[in-house]
């Protein structure tokens, strides 16, 4: 298999350098670019290598192709990418950050964050039948999910910390980009996150997308899932989100900060306090859940004969989120 980047998703027959990264253009160019990329030895983890700097510049959203249906957007993303990966001028490679054999890299149709990213796995990789972190067995998984992470982590780190909410403060502030997975996702496949920390977007309106990405429990760290797995002692078990306790925490946790803990009464008062906030995110933050963690374990079967009988629509997303009509309004 080739070991090829694609940024953009365009194809060429020589890799040619890559421009230093830039945020200063609204819309987003069709790719042009593409940068080879070579695996680490097999002595140890197999980690893709990216470049060091790849540029970023976030479409609009009317740049994204219409779905079918919000739940299933990703899947339909993913799909026409890899039916068009070869036709440069087609409009999916507007919003594909860039792709690897295994991992196709969008930009948020609804970013929370100044940059936000969705790490996606292919259908034909290890991980394209996986719907969401409550799917993955860890004797099946983990190898392949490490593998993610890895990319993930290094996408994180050619794209830089967030910019921050002026020039004068971005320097002395920094805000350091963050992977998770939601614990109660709105749409299918599995697809990480990757964003910036300082949250500065129209997009969050309400106080599950704050809970959602800025408390540890709803918010799942690669390094905390890879750590649930590897506590697994059965090869018959998967893992399983509590809903339920799900459901019930993110009506009753406030409207706190992630760096300091500060209390505010609604959303204008968070983001207004979460702007001038100086406090910063300790070394150990996504790993500071375990308290109250969502993350258990159910058997194979008994999974089986759950997902058999539940309501195909979605019924546990429904009941966290309060509605199926999914839109601007819903965790993406």
């Amino acid at each position: 298999m080739s070991n090829e980047v694609t940024k953009g998703g365009r194809s060429a027959t020589d890799p040619i350098e890559l421009p230093s990264s830039s945020d200063d253009d609204d819309e987003c160019e069709v790719g042009t670019v593409i940068k080879k990329i070579r695996k680490e030895p097999a002595s140890s983890s197999s980690t893709s290598s990216i470049p060091s700097s790849i540029p970023y510049n976030h479409p609009h959203q009317d740049a994204f192709p219409p779905s079918a249906s919000f739940r299933t957007a990703l899947s339909e993303l993913v799909s026409s990418f890899e039916a068009n990966e070869s036709a440069a001028l087609h409009r999916i490679h507007r919003v594909v950050y860039f792709a690897t054999p295994t991992a196709v890299c969008f930009y948020d149709k609804y970013r929370k964050s100044r940059k936000h990213l969705l790490l996606i796995p292919r259908p034909g990789s290890p991980l394209g039948k996986v719907k969401s972190i409550s799917d993955l067995t860890p004797s099946v998984h983990l190898e392949s999910l490490k593998e993610l992470h890895s990319l993930g982590r290094a996408i994180a780190s050619a794209i830089g910390g967030g910019d921050g909410f002026d020039n004068t403060s971005s320097a002395s502030r920094g805000y350091p980009m963050l992977c998770g997975y939601h614990a109660v996702p709105s749409l299918v496949p599995l697809h990480l996150h990757i964003i910036s920390s300082e949250f500065d977007s129209d997009c969050i309106k309400n106080k599950k997308h704050i809970n959602s990405f800025t408390s540890p429990s709803f918010f799942v760290s690669p390094d905390a899932l890879e750590q649930h797995m590897e506590s697994s002692t059965d090869s018959n078990m998967h893992v399983q989100v509590n809903t339920q306790l799900a459901n019930s925490m993110i009506h009753k946790t406030p409207f706190s900060c992630f760096r300091c803990g500060a209390i505010s009464g609604n959303v204008p008062q968070w983001k207004q306090h979460n702007r001038t906030c100086t406090t910063k995110l300790p070394e150990n933050y996504g790993m500071q859940a375990k308290n109250i963690s969502l993350l258990g374990w159910e058997s194979n079967v008994a999974g089986k004969k759950r997902k058999a009988e539940a309501d195909e629509s979605g019924k546990d997303i429904r009941k966290f989120f309060g509605s199926d009509k999914g839109g601007e309004s819903s965790i993406y």
